[in-house]
Formats: C-alpha cells, structure tokens, sequence
C-alpha cells in the first residue's frame, strides 16, 4: 500500500489502486470471527482462569523495498502510531511454574510518516516544497499462543512469556495530507478512504499476520500488568517490489478471574 514514487520533475505522491470489495469482505470477516468464538469457547471450557486485559499499543511498521534506482535518495523511516489493545486469554497450567496462554486480543496496528521534498525549478528559478503526511490505521484479532514463567512472591508473581502469534486484518483506513508550494503558491488537500484487504495488485495489505510475541509483567493479586512486543514476521505487502512488516510494543492492564482455587 505504501508505494512512494518519484515522477518527472521531482513530484511524489502516493500510489493506491484498489477495487470495492465491502460486501466479499465482511462475510469472510464473520466467518472467521463465529470460527474463532466457537475455539474460544471450546478454550475456556479447559482452563482454570481467563485474564480480561485492555491497554495501549505503540505499532510501526518495517518497511523496505526491493534495489530500484527511483528510491535511491528516498528515506522511509515510519514514526510509531498510538493505538489501543483489549481482549481476553485463557490460562492452562502445565506444571507449577509453566502456564500456557492462548486467547483473542482486538489490536490496533500501523505508523505515521511525513517527509518534506525541496527541488529546484528552472522555469521559475524558484525552490519548490512538497509535504506529505500518512497516517495508517490497522485494526486486527491476534491469537497469542505462548508459554508463561510465573515465579510467585506471596500473592504476588514476576511472569515472562513468549510463543507465536497469528492476526487476522478486520479493518482499517488510511489518511493522507499534502502541501505543495510553487511560484508563490501552495495547494493542499487531505482525504480519508478504507484498506482493501487482499493479495492482489490491486489490494492495500494482505489480511494474515504471523509473528514472534516477548513479554513480562507482575501481579498484584488479581490485578496483572504487563508489556509485551510483538516482531511482526509476515510480509503483509501484496506486490513484489516491497516488504512491511508490524511491530507493535503494548502495555497492558488486566483483570484475573480464577475458576479453581
């Protein structure tokens, strides 16, 4: 989705073709989501608590493209983007100290980026600016699957966790502004449009996202809190010629409700 291109003179702009395809969209989407209720409910069924849990999540985004002479002077560096995480997790103990945790957290993904281009006009003998700001928004339903430590103090506990991770994109929109300033003259606009979700040229983002989950936290009781960061391992870039990948660094607040004492 994020293809930045030089064209003649120096002018960038932002390259997006996509096709409509709401109605095929959300009927996938309900589909998954009655799967993954039905697993959910067949999960807590067998485990001895679950851990409601909410919290903020700082995402970005690794981008990198492919050895092209149009992107030799260009800097892709992405800002980290504010979101949110909340959901539940079911905890299955395996030994004393061993925990495995497994469940269904709503997490917003993406990054920013702005970047200002100057360049000389002969015609005009005149510098001529472009701004440019994007602002992608991803929301996802990731399934953590990892393996906690707890290492208990009293009522209190130190944990640390890790395992995979597996998301799928439910929505997501993408904000553009420019300014473009010539001849003592700017022109600016902004607009706002939906991701095509898909593996097609024509698409934004490929829908699955797998990757690698780190964490640590501490309880108070039942009261948890933890930081996790998830290194996004799949290429969710539909065309050849790139590769993106999330990142995301969260922190959570959550509530233990133990069935067996």
């Amino acid at each position: 989705m994020f293809r930045t291109v030089y064209c003649e003179g120096g002018y960038r702009k932002a390259d997006r073709v996509g096709n409509i395809k709401t109605e095929n969209n959300m009927k996938k989407i309900c589909n998954v989501l009655a799967l993954l209720f039905m697993v959910s409910l067949a999960f807590q069924a067998q485990s001895q608590s679950i851990h409601i849990q909410g919290g903020l999540n700082l995402a970005n985004m690794a981008i990198s493209f492919d050895d092209d002479d149009d992107f030799d002077d260009f800097d892709f560096d992405t800002d980290w983007k504010l979101g949110f995480v909340l959901g539940a997790t079911a905890l299955f103990p395996v030994t004393d100290l061993i925990e495995l945790e497994t469940g269904f957290l709503f997490s917003q993904k993406g990054f920013k980026y702005s970047d200002e281009y100057e360049f000389y006009d002969d015609f005009w003998d005149e510098t001529e600016t472009e701004k440019y700001k994007l602002d992608v928004r991803l929301l996802y339903l990731n399934i953590p699957i990892t393996a906690r430590a707890n290492f208990n103090f009293g009522d209190n506990a130190f944990f640390l966790q890790a395992g995979p991770y597996v998301g799928v994109g439910l929505t997501g929109t993408f904000k553009t502004e420019f300014e473009y300033s010539y001849n003592g003259f700017t022109e600016s606009g902004k607009f706002e449009d939906d991701i095509e979700w898909g593996s097609g040229d024509d698409d934004d983002y490929k829908r699955l996202d797998y990757g690698l989950l780190f964490g640590a936290g501490i309880e108070f009781g039942r009261i948890t809190f933890g930081v996790s960061y998830g290194l996004g391992l799949a290429d969710i870039a539909p065309y050849d010629d790139a590769t993106e990948k999330n990142k995301v660094l969260s922190f959570r607040l959550g509530y233990k409700i133990n069935f067996m004492q």
